[in-house]
């Protein structure tokens, strides 16, 4: 009889640690690093330093600048949410936006503040699509006044579930 109860004892607490180990993996997103538009082949890792914008000679209302990054989201899949991590490499105030991008040629603004940050510590930008629609970009916008100069790394997930 003891044995049983010993035998009991150790399958119950096997169980419980196998379901501890194993439900963390169960229940963790699956998320997939996106790669930045334009960059080298492959990067899912933008390292900038905002920059001020430059106006060329002749084309006045035209500026050029540095301030939006997109990272492009594959088309045949169906993702819940999008993680954006900004990291600081400079201390100070940035001026940050993230767009979700859709075919239809409309955005939706899913964060827009002006955080004092830490050099080193991330900040992490969570966002949904809408119900029906999957967006075809994430656009970090980086610019203003607070970010000239600052250097920064941003990089973007998406994530199935």
């Amino acid at each position: 009889m003891k044995k049983t109860q010993f035998s009991a004892k150790n399958l119950f607490i096997l169980s419980a640690l196998t379901l501890t180990l194993i439900s963390p993996a169960i229940a963790a997103p699956k998320c997939s690093p996106l790669i930045a538009v334009g960059g080298d082949k492959g990067q899912t890792v933008v390292k900038k330093r905002a920059t001020a914008p430059s106006i060329p000679i002749g084309l006045a209302g035209l500026k050029r600048d540095n301030w939006n990054t997109d990272f492009a989201i594959k088309s045949n899949t169906q993702y819940k949410q999008f993680v954006t991590t900004f990291i600081p490499e400079t201390d100070g105030t940035y001026s940050i936006r993230v767009y979700l991008k859709y075919n239809d040629g409309t955005a939706d603004e899913v964060y827009n503040e002006k955080p004092n940050l830490s050099l080193g510590k991330p900040l992490v930008i969570k966002s949904s699509p809408r119900a029906e629609d999957q967006p075809y970009q994430v656009n970090v916008f980086v610019g203003d006044v607070e970010s000239i100069g600052k250097s920064y790394q941003i990089s973007v997930k998406a994530c199935r579930s």
